[in-house]
């Protein structure tokens, strides 16, 4: 797994690449507290047809960390530098959770450089109540640390049934939370709690698929059907029996989806 250096005052950044170059290029984006492996399914779907890019946020899996709190500017910058390094033209972007927010962001701010995009289990905005909620979670992983958030965690990104029937998911999710520095996973969650781009979403032209799980209490359908709402020609899938995580969660059904959006584009 190659580590790629982008702009000076940038981490290096962790990143894999599969697939026919010359192909059109997606580029994956995972949430908070996870890494590019959890893209896993998803990546043996398109490798074939698709130039697949993956990689780690940073101070996650095995990218540098920020020696500073992150904000969603400068993490669309180091997606912006992503695409760059690949030099394969305009991306499909897919992003889950916080990665979508970051997807959004960086469409907002390079039109020319997305070709679609794919959005999962995420959000544009937050009512005052929720950011208060989100800050709070923040306070918990400065005061009480990764052993506390990462069973909280768990229980809000999964539903009961996924994980008694997956402990192998649960006992990875849980290592990858343990591994995270407090003091940054508590920035991400102050950086999730800025998010406010509802009133520029109706500006964006590109080609949008909004997937939400029907039992997600993080970006619960309603947040789906607010974004479908103000991206002109977006269209909404609801996933029954998912919760945060479907890709993980229904791999089968979300990549039918999305294997279908991406022909959708290239036909």
């Amino acid at each position: 797994m190659p580590i790629i250096k982008l702009a000076n005052d940038l981490p290096d950044i962790n990143m894999v690449r599969t697939g026919p170059r010359g192909a059109a290029p997606v580029v994956l984006l995972h949430g908070v507290g996870l890494d590019l492996t959890y893209w896993d399914s998803q990546i043996a779907a398109l490798c074939t047809t698709h130039d697949v890019i993956a990689f780690d946020m940073p101070g996650h899996g095995l990218s540098g960390e920020l020696p500073h709190p992150p904000s969603f500017g400068e993490m669309a910058a180091i997606l912006a530098g992503v695409v760059e390094h690949a030099d394969a033209g305009p991306a499909h972007l897919v992003g889950i959770s916080a990665g979508g927010m970051i997807a959004q962001t960086f469409a907002l701010q390079c039109p020319d450089r997305v070709r679609s995009l794919s959005l999962v289990a995420t959000l544009c905005t937050f009512p005052d109540a929720v950011r208060a909620i989100l800050r709070e979670r923040a306070r918990v992983s400065r005061a009480e640390g990764m052993s506390v958030i990462a069973p909280l965690s768990l229980e809000r990104w999964f539903p009961a049934a996924f994980r008694a029937r997956r402990p192998d998911v649960m006992d990875r999710a849980t290592k990858n939370l343990l591994q995270q520095d407090a003091e940054f996973h508590a920035s991400m969650w102050d950086m999730i709690a800025s998010l406010d781009l509802e009133a520029r979403l109706p500006s964006l032209s590109c080609p949008t698929m909004v997937i939400a799980g029907v039992e997600d209490i993080n970006a619960p359908p309603a947040a789906a059907r607010q974004i479908a709402g103000l991206i002109p020609g977006a269209e909404l899938h609801e996933l029954a029996g998912a919760g945060h995580f479907p890709p993980i969660e229904v791999p089968e059904v979300f990549n039918e989806l999305l294997v279908d959006f991406l022909r959708r584009q290239t036909a």
